[in-house]
């Protein structure tokens, strides 16, 4: 007769849980993480790096009920970091609080505040330290090998950003002519204009626009960037040899058109000229570069722009 046995029970192993870690690069470049390395560690209790706050702009009348909605904005975003500094001695506590609070200093610059997810895909902010190292000795948060702050920056930018995309285009061939000349034995040689390559599709992945720098080098006599799915452009002219260049920077704030210089060409932009993003998700555009060769390129950076962390 069969012989029953009892089944095996296998108990599968827990899932191995790897946070995401912060880093905090400073205005020199450098990078704090806050996983222990370094001797500093990220405690529970971050804020500020989900959702932007929103400012509502509303209009009253004094003969209506309510009011009526006229727009929004993100504001600056302020970001809370608590963390602890631990060390084998007292000196060695003291000498990694003196460099942190040195390397965030807002007088040096913005430090980029970065969240690096399991996967190592990571979205970073512009922020300036504003407090938190005060220190208040004598306290839970003070010891002689360890120390507590809360760390608090402000971003002026509410948005995160992403990794930075690159886009480029080659031009057209030149399109040569041979005609001949009757009665002789030579040629005619009709060299048409070539023209940057023109279409392009760019999904932009953000939640929000995205700021291209565009950056062209010659030869070239003029340039318009469209923005089909908007609608908008912007068309300079200046004449450009194939030793020059021109970087067009739309992002708010930081607009610049210089030449390979550092020359400003403002006033080569064409009246109704429009410094266009990239919306979220398609965006078809069209380059026309008139006045080019087989050398000229053009070059489009940007980083796609989120909500959240």
């Amino acid at each position: 007769m069969p012989i029953l046995v009892r089944p095996t029970v296998v108990t599968p192993p827990a899932p191995t849980y790897r946070p995401a870690v912060t880093v905090i690069t400073d205005p020199s470049g450098r990078d704090w993480p806050l996983d222990g390395t370094g001797g500093i560690w990220r405690q529970a209790g971050r804020k500020g790096f989900h959702a932007p706050t929103y400012q509502h702009y509303r209009d009253d009348s004094p003969a209506v009920d309510g009011s009526f909605w006229r727009g929004v904005r993100a504001t600056a975003r302020d970001l809370f970091i608590p963390i602890v500094i631990r060390a084998g001695s007292r000196e060695e506590l003291v000498a990694t609080r003196r460099a942190l609070i040195g390397a965030v200093s807002p007088r040096r610059g913005e430090c980029v505040i970065s969240t690096v997810q399991p996967d190592l895909t990571r979205r970073s902010i512009r922020a300036r330290y504003a407090s938190g190292m005060e220190g208040e000795e004598g306290k839970g948060g003070w010891g002689v090998v360890a120390m507590t702050y809360g760390l608090l920056f402000t971003a002026d930018d509410p948005y995160m950003f992403g990794d930075e995309q690159t886009l480029k285009w080659g031009s057209d061939a030149v399109t040569r002519t041979e005609i001949p000349i009757p009665g002789a034995d030579t040629f005619y040689e009709v060299v048409s204009a070539a023209h940057i390559l023109g279409a392009s599709t760019v999904i932009n992945t953000g939640d929000v626009d995205a700021y291209p720098i565009w950056k062209f080098t010659g030869p070239f006599d003029a340039i318009t960037l469209t923005n089909d799915s908007t609608g908008a452009t912007l068309t300079i002219t200046w004449t450009a040899t194939g030793t020059d260049s021109l970087t067009i920077d739309t992002t708010p704030g930081a607009t610049t058109v210089v030449d390979g210089n550092g020359v400003n060409r403002w006033d080569k932009l064409s009246a109704g000229y429009q410094l266009w993003p990239l919306a979220p998700l398609e965006n078809d555009l069209t380059l026309d570069v008139t006045g080019s060769t087989a050398a000229t390129r053009a070059q489009m950076t940007y980083r796609p722009r989120f909500e959240s962390d």
